[in-house]
């Protein structure tokens, strides 16, 4: 600001204070002195009240999140953005805040005079787990204004292969860790159930026959060529891979009941590991390729047992009035995670491979089932009767934590999402 006081020839320029020019007499400066003082308390009055006139009404009139909506889910390594808008005056940065600490910032486009403002804000997710989102203004005063938090997940990377009826038969469908779009896998008229993928791109399921009975097959996911491994009059079904690569377990009524079978991997060199007068089921390997967990129906009863593959020695690993079924052994732990109805409806369940310490991990109101590990052995893939749909049409896709927690749900619909498995792992 420049203050000029003609008459007397003195230029005053305001640089923090107001300075008189070295060229006034000495005997001048005795007169001067007073005016110059009068001037300098005229200058800091000017500027206090325009400064005062153009900071009236600073601040942040409204803020608010658009989105992502609360629950949404992205999957770790990928970019969430998020959306603001804010309206007031003086606006000078915008802050993204994930759990309390700053992760981007933003400058103002326009500082001066009212401001309608769209932010959009970006954040490289990296932590799997629920994480609370906020996002901050602040304006010329310093002061800063907050908008309500939302809870985002954070889900593991991957995909996820499951079986659903959301084109009439039962096909074979996969989907990113998030719940993102789906890609069906198989088409034709047989159902395709129960799939099963290996580190090399290759999957498994059970493939129905037009006239009876079902096969395991394999597919090429790169290629989509496929395989027919198994070619029986009965049904054939429930294919897990070894953790090597080098074996298949499945299920087959070949000879009667159904008992657990072993193959290679291009269908040759079966042979049945389990027999007696009690059904078996639910095959899933022990990390080392050693052993198998199954549920078997004895004396009326649905329990888990454990079998060597080495001599065929068994193990009874539950025994109570409830169903217990579906088996998983973690692929890097001495877990095993079950499903029972124990405690009233069906829950999953979690217990040490010795069959100690047996506890419940979840709480849906109308029950879980077919617990799946992920390959860290971190995470938890599920079903939960909590779609739109009736009876097994209900069946929604879930992933917990080992001990039942960050809860995410990946599907929503009125059809039977059944049967997930990890089919990729990015981690």
């Amino acid at each position: 600001m420049f203050c000029m006081l003609g008459s007397l020839g003195v230029g005053v320029v305001y640089t923090g204070r107001c300075a008189v020019a070295e060229r006034v007499s000495v005997p001048e400066k005795a007169v001067l002195l007073p005016l110059s003082l009068a001037l300098v308390l005229a200058c800091g009055a000017l500027i206090v009240f325009i400064a005062g006139y153009g900071l009236s009404g600073v601040g942040v009139a409204e803020l608010r999140m658009v989105s992502p909506s609360s629950g949404s889910i992205v999957v770790a390594g990928e970019t969430m953005v998020v959306h603001a808008a804010a309206t007031g005056k003086g606006l000078i940065k915008s802050e993204l805040l994930v759990d309390g600490a700053v992760v981007d910032s933003l400058p103002s486009p326009r500082v001066t005079g009212l401001t309608d403002w769209s932010i959009t804000h970006s954040w490289m997710a990296q932590l799997p787990g629920h994480h609370r989102v906020t996002v901050r203004v602040r304006d010329l005063t310093g002061s800063a204004v907050e908008s309500r938090s939302l809870v985002v997940a954070i889900a593991p990377p991957g995909r996820i292969a499951f079986a659903s009826n959301r084109t009439g038969n039962y096909e074979i469908y996969t989907m990113p860790t998030d719940g993102g779009e789906s890609e069906g896998i198989t088409s034709g008229p047989e159902e395709k159930r129960q799939p099963s993928c290996g580190d090399t791109g290759a999957m498994l399921y059970t493939a129905g026959r037009p006239t009876g009975g079902a096969d395991i097959r394999l597919v090429e996911l790169e290629t989509g060529q496929s395989l027919d491994l198994t070619v029986s009059l009965g049904r054939d079904h429930s294919p897990r891979w070894a953790p090597d690569g080098e074996s298949i377990g499945f299920v087959s009524d070949r000879y009667g009941l159904s008992q657990l079978f072993i193959m290679n991997p291009d269908g040759g060199g079966q042979f049945q590991l389990t027999s007696g007068d009690s059904l078996a089921e639910q095959p899933s390997w022990s990390p080392d390729g050693s052993f198998l967990v199954f549920a078997s129906q004895s004396q009326g009863n649905w329990e888990i047992f454990r079998i060597s593959v080495q001599d065929g020695a068994i193990s009874r690993l539950t025994e109570n009035p409830g169903l217990d079924s579906y088996p998983a052994w973690s692929p890097n732990s001495d877990l095993i995670a079950f499903t029972s109805d124990r405690e009233g409806n069906q829950q999953i369940y979690i217990m040490n491979a010795d069959a100690s310490d047996q506890r419940r991990i979840t709480s849906f109101p109308s029950g879980a089932e077919q617990a799946q590990w992920s390959p860290d052995g971190e995470w938890i893939v599920c079903v939960a009767y909590t779609g739109r749909g009736e009876g097994l049409d209900a069946r929604e896709i879930y992933l917990v934590r080992q001990d039942g927690s960050d809860q995410m749900r990946l599907t929503d619909n009125a059809f039977d999402d059944t049967e997930p498995v990890w089919c990729e792992y990015d981690g």
